[in-house]
């Protein structure tokens, strides 16, 4: 096997503290760990020893694309960052991230399938990747803008091809909740990997490039991007295409923007404004919303029921973008916090203003004092929510309310998470997913939780299917219609939380949009299991990497790539961490509180019944091959997956 193929055969790693450079090959680990989370995962193996910490020069900031990175494979243009986490607790847990937008198939155009940087810089840099030519050049005169100037700046030295990812204030000061990004919202946001950035000196990496990526069968390639395109006709798992609002299209100019490059779909929650009046900065704006930011303006009468209007949340959306701050821990687990704390009367102001969700000004004030370590609030909150509290001694009992586990807000749980609906029994999946990660499981999450969530007439009335329909493709897909009833218990959900474990990986490695994939249900066919001619939906993934490649893989060991991934980063984990059972199971407090919506079927809030999940999670365990009473994978399971050489003492 070579890398002639969908890779560009060579890695990038740097040294910034002895600024220096040199290639590395793909082909070393390209076959068993694809690209991506997968390849990451087996650097971080050799690369970050125990004790490291997240801001230590010695860890390893990975930044990977893909072998379907930059090519036509629709929906593929992702960047996967991997790292110990700033934003992680009660550990800097090593996990990753991802990105859209055009940064990652420009890195893949100059002929580099990843970077590994280390050390640190004596002084403010910013990386030029040029094709071959690499220099490491001052960035003292970028130092303290924000992202978007940083990239205005840049392109307008080197030329409109230039992708740029780069951090604002927030990286610059070690704020665990600081993003890295490109372009107006394409980020990198969970995991604080802009901290990162910044802990090495590191203000931007700007790409261009020329060079072509090869396919080696391009013919049966191009034919199955069409079937892909064709088959996926929604996203977010609505069973309908979305619409823009006319009125925003009059007045702002909305339109459809695609967050990843190959997007051929008009997304739910992705659309680019360019003419929005600032009602601080008194000037006209422009730029993108995706995901989590349409809360910004607020919704009366919902949880987030703060009034900022349209104009005002559109420009505090792009302030902190700019600044550099993670829209998720801010609007699903901050504002919400700090609220609780407000109403308890533990807190008044912010910076001096009365404490008013209302006034654009008390956002503008706290994301400045957050981004700049600003005051004993800004200092506290910089640090994200959960060690925030315990700096300051404040709200402590609010944050198991929107706090799963290891220092993200909830995502699609059931609980925390008051945007996206989920009732039981389907949150015991995410659940599982929450409890063996590091992060919020976001790409297993949605291939469940948010498919069957949204494809029911639960969240989808006008639109959904029924719920035998759905237990039929559950059949199918799990082997059990008891995996996806919405009257069932605890029966047999283990396993589709260890199917999308895996599908979360390939998602990671390849490669491709988590909204999209894996293709489950679909208006396209009698039975609503997506399908694409006589392909399943569910191995559109597998066709597309093959037939890109040249990889001789059946199915089975395209099932044991994702396996011998999660395998390596549970390992990776205790090796790191020493990561347990018992770890895994700190997040069964937060969910024996009342889940957020109710299932109609059963009319009443559940709880989590520990003895119930814990014998869950032991069913997991043994799917997975892992010990379940230490939740360590056993060496019979690593020997099978050809990980001998990362058998632990």
């Amino acid at each position: 096997m070579t890398t002639s193929f969908g890779w560009m055969g060579k890695l990038l790693r740097i040294d910034l503290g002895r600024a220096k450079y040199e290639p590395d090959q793909t082909e070393r680990f390209a076959r068993d760990y694809v690209g991506g989370r997968g390849l990451a995962a087996r650097i971080a193996w050799d690369e970050i020893r125990p004790g490291t910490g997240a801001f230590s020069e010695q860890n390893a900031l990975m930044i990977m694309t893909g072998p379907l990175t930059g090519t036509s494979a629709p929906y593929s243009g992702r960047t996967t960052v991997c790292s110990l986490a700033p934003q992680g607790y009660p550990r800097e847990w090593y996990t990753r991230s991802s990105f859209g937008g055009h940064w990652g198939p420009a890195l893949k155009y100059a002929g580099w399938d990843g970077l590994i940087i280390t050390g640190r810089a004596d002084r403010p840099v910013y990386i030029l990747i040029q094709n071959s030519s690499v220099c490491i050049l001052d960035a003292s005169g970028l130092w303290g803008l924000g992202i978007f100037e940083t990239q205005k700046r840049l392109i307008r030295q080197y030329g409109e091809q230039l992708r740029v990812l780069a951090i604002g204030p927030a990286g610059e000061n070690l704020c665990r909740i600081a993003i890295a990004a490109t372009e107006t919202e394409s980020a990198s946001g969970q995991g604080g990997f802009g901290a990162v950035m910044g802990s090495k000196n590191l203000k931007a990496i700007a790409v261009q490039g020329d060079q072509a990526i090869r396919i080696a069968e391009p013919d049966k390639f191009m034919h199955m991007c069409h079937l892909v395109r064709t088959e996926a006709h929604a996203s977010h798992g609505w069973p309908h295409r979305i619409k823009l609002d006319p009125e925003k299209v009059r007045k702002y100019g909305q339109r459809f923007q695609a967050c990843t490059q190959q997007c051929h779909t008009g997304c739910y929650d992705a659309r680019y404004y360019t003419r929005v009046p600032g009602v601080i900065c008194r000037k006209m704006l422009a730029g993108q919303v995706d995901c989590v930011a349409g809360l910004f303006p607020g919704f009366e009468g919902s949880f987030y029921n703060w009034n900022l209007g349209f104009e005002a949340g559109f420009e505090i959306t792009q302030m902190s973008n700019d600044l550099g701050l993670n829209h998720w821990e801010i609007l699903i687990g901050m504002i919400p916090w700090l609220r609780d704390c407000h109403q308890a009367g533990l807190l008044e102001t912010i910076n001096g203003r009365p404490f008013d969700l209302n006034d654009p000004y008390v956002w503008a004030d706290l994301f400045q004092c957050i981004s700049n370590r600003r005051g004993e609030l800004g200092q506290a909150l910089a640090e994200g929510v959960v060690r925030g509290a315990e700096k300051l001694g404040l709200g402590q009992e609010f944050v198991l309310r929107y706090y799963p586990c290891w220092g993200y807000a909830g995502h699609w749980d059931g609980h925390g998470d008051h945007i996206n609906h989920i009732v039981f029994p389907f949150w015991l999946v995410a659940a599982l997913q929450w409890a063996m990660d590091t992060r919020d499981p976001i790409s297993s999450g949605h291939g469940y939780t948010q498919n069957i969530m949204n494809w029911s007439m639960i969240n989808s009335p006008e639109h959904g299917i029924s719920w035998e329909t759905i237990m039929n493709i559950g059949q199918i897909l799990y082997g059990s219609r008891l995996a996806v009833d919405p009257s069932s218990d605890y029966q047999d959900k283990a396993y589709p939380a260890f199917w999308h474990n895996h599908r979360s990986v390939v998602k990671d490695s390849l490669p491709v949009d988590d909204q999209i994939f894996p293709r489950i249900y679909s208006n396209y066919t009698e039975d609503h299991y997506a399908r694409a001619g006589d392909i399943a939906g569910i191995d559109f993934e597998y066709h597309l990497l093959t037939l890109a490649t040249g990889l001789d893989w059946d199915k089975n060991e395209f099932d044991l790539f994702a396996e011998r991934v999660m395998n390596l980063e549970r390992q990776l984990l205790i090796k790191l961490h020493n990561r347990s059972r018992h770890d895994d199971e700190t997040l069964i407090p937060y969910y024996e509180q009342p889940e957020n919506s109710i299932n109609p079927l059963i009319g009443h809030p559940i709880k989590l019944d520990p003895a119930k999940f814990r014998k869950l999670m032991g069913q997991y365990y043994t799917l997975r091959g892992w010990d379940p009473t230490t939740g360590r994978p056993t060496q019979n399971t690593l020997r099978r997956l050809g990980l001998e050489q990362f058998i632990l003492p």
